[in-house]
């Protein structure tokens, strides 16, 4: 189905007003909060006439609506202001450590979209079984429990006592510098093969096994209760009971035909789930120190970095309202009777 060009044009302006809207939000709250970000500005042995004059750099001295009037300004000019702590264009840290956190995200999210649907298919097929219950109940407590827990439970027991897998960061620095390995796009996977550095591929595989594992599993539990419901529903129809007598075989009516009527709600619903995943990728990031977007604001936010906390924010937003627009655009490809 032809997509419309009225309607991508209206969902690109709703897109500008979401992240107008969290823009201003976000600001409020950050300039609301009791803190002294001119202290960390202009150091910790500044002089009472240098932390006014920071002062006065960073507007902190007008009112807020003139502030925001500033920080929109320079905004639409692409300068999102100076890190407060690390003193680098806000710009340029979340650039370098975007790669990282898409990079991890990408691999969980395709681990789950695969496994929640095979596992969902399965759990359709063996309905009141012991797979089926086993599946469910997988499904369930993958959903269910917090992220941070689970980090820890994992890091604790594949990393800690069975010393299966590495416990931090994106690769062995050791490594990186024996082999001369050198970052090209920021997605170490691909950055490996490219330069056919195969043990940097290796080690960065082992050490995204673990995160991915734990952003995984949310959105895995969630599609393969999606896709079980939608796969029982549309396997009882009259027309699948149809083809059955029609002598079509089993395989090709469950992947070809009941699995592409199913699958449209479930990439809907892996879509919501996008947004949890990119939350719970700030707190797996923490715990396992790598070193991404979750990770920098987590170290801004404990430092009052104003200027990092809105970059991080606007980031997220962003790319939350990007999937969701993609998401329905697939949507409407896949189901025609999707109307945009």
């Amino acid at each position: 189905m032809p997509l419309s060009r009225e309607y991508l044009i209206k969902r690109l302006i709703l897109l500008i007003f979401v992240v107008f809207g969290v823009l201003v939000i976000t600001f409020t709250i950050t300039r609301v909060v009791p803190a002294r970000p001119e202290l960390l500005w202009a150091g910790p042995h500044a002089t009472i006439e240098q932390i006014e004059r920071a002062r006065k750099e960073l507007h902190l001295d007008q009112p807020i609506y003139i502030q925001l009037g500033y920080y929109l300004l320079d905004f639409i000019r692409g300068n999102w202001g100076v890190s407060w702590r690390t003193k680098s264009p806000v710009l340029d840290d979340l650039l370098s450590a975007l790669p990282a956190t898409l990079e991890l995200i990408i691999f969980a999210f395709s681990i789950a979209a695969v496994l929640g649907i095979l596992l969902g298919i399965a759990a359709a097929l063996r309905r009141n079984r012991m797979t089926d219950s086993v599946i469910r109940v997988f499904s369930v407590l993958g959903a269910s429990m917090p992220v941070f827990w689970l980090a820890l439970i994992i890091l604790l027991v594949f990393s800690s006592w069975l010393g299966w897998l590495p416990s931090s960061k994106r690769v062995d620095e050791m490594l990186v510098i024996s082999t001369g390995f050198h970052p090209i796009t920021g997605f170490y996977l691909i950055d490996s093969l490219i330069q056919g550095d195969f043990p940097v591929f290796v080690d960065v595989l082992k050490h995204m096994i673990l995160p991915a594992a734990v952003l995984s599993l949310y959105p895995m539990g969630l599609c393969a209760r999606m896709t079980r419901a939608m796969m029982v529903d549309i396997l009882h129809e009259p027309f699948m009971r149809s083809a059955l007598a029609w002598g079509i075989p089993r395989k090709l009516i469950v992947y070809k035909y009941a699995l592409k009527n199913a699958v449209s709600p479930v990439i809907a619903s892996l879509g919501l789930s996008f947004g949890y995943t990119i939350i719970g990728a700030f707190m797996v990031e923490l715990i396992f120190v790598w070193p991404g977007i979750g990770l920098y604001t987590a170290m801004s936010l404990l430092s009052f970095d104003y200027p990092a906390i809105m970059g991080a924010v606007i980031i997220v937003a962003l790319f939350y309202s990007a999937i969701n627009l993609i998401v329905d655009l697939i949507h409407a490809w896949i189901d025609p009777r999707v109307s945009l």
